[in-house]
């Protein structure tokens, strides 16, 4: 009888001597039986449940292949589980080996007809369910005793030990100090305005291995939305492990394995303070900045590639004043054709120093910060009195964007995150209801902020720290991001004269207040009616 023999073992986890045991045994069977071995399929490492095209499963579709070419009386496997565990495969698998007159035979079975291939196509399906169920319970188990059920995260190694019984304690992690002083790096960097891919730049140029012993890159540390890991929302880092925060579900006809979100409250979370390497403070200011770019697309959240871009604009015509050579800024509407006679050009370092200078000379002088304070005052008095006749409509805003929101969710992690459609409407419905919500929070009392000379000092303090560290390679990336939130726009028009610039400097009055009172500059949207404007250097 001429044979085909085929094996197959599952996992990586599983040994590779699982296929020599499985064909020597056939072997043996097909030697006594006097059958001929006519040839040999295998697929290793691939799941009984993983289908039987020819990029699922190789080996079996070879096999297949084969038994088409009609001269092929039997396969013979060692048990039906190495043909499938779904139960639609081995039917399927059975059906076409029948109908090219071959049959399908196993050691533990013998001949697998119809009726015997219904039972165990169930079995074997059932016991791959039961499998799945089995590991989850261990690793739930692992978790609620403090025990890792993964892999080792960067900042951690391994802890085994031996308990009094002589059995081996996996997955016990201590921290690694060396790599946790780079995780703490990686937060402190982030928190101060550097990018992921800065990050990443600066580890890779010291040298520093990555997670993997190679490099480092930018995906390693900004977060998945999809699996909710990354290294900068990795909650191990401050003692918590979390599992089950995802699962995984086979796609039907492709049988490959989506990731989808669990809803909170399926997560296991444990306890671990042993092992926390970031202060509650550093995280959540980094928490915050992931959140504020959470859900924008990805051209919008790159940050700028010079330290005013996007500030500056044509006094003339209201164009953009961009790069236009590896030096030097221009307008766009006069290179666009719009007619504009501003045809002036300002080199970037000219540029960036006379902002600079501008900034450290006037907006040092207490008299136009009382200025300032006085119409930070004003203004937000008139706009409070303003918003509370509108109390009811922002609160109705507020309910109905955060019910969408919540729907929207919903909807991701049902799947449906991967049409783009749905996506923006999130992105919508989140700007929606931040903006009823910050609308809302301005019609609490207004903050009494008090001048004097010891804030005007700290002022003046953080102000030269900021220009410092621009000036300081080393220190720019942090120092950009605070210098552009104190500057809503820069107006650039033609000096008087056949050469130069003029520059205006237009503040952003919430950013100044808020440093010149101790507050951290942040990230958040200012209105346009609190510009300052004027602040050139005489």
């Amino acid at each position: 009888m001429r044979t085909l023999i085929y094996a197959r073992y599952s996992s990586h986890l599983q040994s590779s001597r699982s296929i020599d045991q499985q064909v020597e045994v056939c072997q043996e069977r097909a030697l006594r039986e006097g059958w001929t071995v006519v040839d040999i399929f295998t697929d290793y490492a691939i799941g009984g449940g993983a289908g039987t095209g020819d990029a699922q499963r190789p080996g079996l579709a070879a096999m297949l292949a084969r038994v088409e070419e009609g001269d092929i009386e039997q396969v013979l496997v060692d048990t039906t589980s190495r043909i499938a565990r779904n139960q639609g495969d081995s039917h399927h698998i059975r059906d076409r080996l029948n109908f090219w007159g071959a049959r399908l035979f196993t050691l533990g079975d013998g001949e697998i007809d119809r009726f015997k291939g219904a039972i165990k196509g169930l079995l074997d399906e059932q016991q791959r369910v039961e499998l799945r169920h089995n590991i989850k319970r261990g690793q739930r188990d692992t978790v609620a005793q403090g025990r890792s059920p993964a892999g080792i995260a960067y900042g951690y190694r391994t802890a085994n030990r031996i308990d009094a019984n002589g059995r081996p304690v996996r997955g016990l992690r201590e921290i690694d100090e060396e790599q946790a002083e780079v995780v703490r790096r990686i937060f402190s960097d982030y928190a101060a305005g550097i990018s992921p891919v800065a990050i990443a730049q600066r580890l890779n140029a010291e040298n520093i291995p990555g997670p993997r012993g190679d490099r480092w890159r930018a995906t390693t540390l900004r977060p998945d939305r999809t699996r909710g890991n990354g290294l900068l929302q990795n909650q191990l880092y401050i003692g918590r492990i979390i599992h089950n925060r995802t699962s995984k579900v086979e796609e039907p006809v492709t049988r490959t394995k989506r990731i989808r979100p669990n809803p909170p409250e399926q997560w296991i979370i444990e306890e671990v303070p042993h092992l926390r390497i970031i202060g509650q403070e550093l995280w959540d200011d980094v928490q915050r900045g992931l959140q504020r770019l959470e859900g924008v697309p990805a051209h919008k959240a790159r940050r700028a590639r010079h330290m005013l871009s996007g500030l500056g604009f044509c006094g003339e015509c209201g164009s953009a004043y961009v790069v236009r050579t590896r030096e030097y800024w221009a307008c766009t509407g006069r290179r666009e054709g719009n007619n504009c006679s501003n045809n002036r050009t300002v080199k970037t370092s000219d540029y960036e120093a006379r902002v600079l200078e501008g900034l450290q000379r006037h907006m040092l002088d207490p008299r136009l910060v009382a200025i300032w304070v006085k119409e930070f005052h004003e203004e937000r008095t008139r706009r409070t009195a303003e918003m509370t006749r509108e109390r009811r409509t922002l609160e109705r805003k507020l309910n109905e964007s955060a019910a969408k929101v919540q729907r929207l969710v919903e909807a991701i992690a049902g799947g449906a995150g991967e049409f783009q459609e749905i996506r923006e409407a999130l992105t919508s419905a989140k700007a929606d209801r931040d903006s009823a919500a910050a609308q809302l929070a301005e019609l609490e009392a207004l903050p009494v902020i008090t001048l004097h000379p010891a804030v005007v000092d700290e002022y003046r303090r953080q102000i030269q720290e900021l220009t410092a560290a621009i000036a300081d390679p080393s220190a720019r990336d942090g120092a950009v991001p605070a210098i552009r939130q104190l500057i809503d726009r820069i107006v650039l028009r033609p000096a008087k004269g056949e050469r130069g610039i003029e520059i205006e400097v237009e503040g952003r009055l919430a950013a100044i207040v808020a440093l010149a009172t101790g507050k951290k500059v942040t990230g958040d949207v200012t209105v346009k009616l609190e510009r300052v404007a004027g602040i050139e250097p005489a």
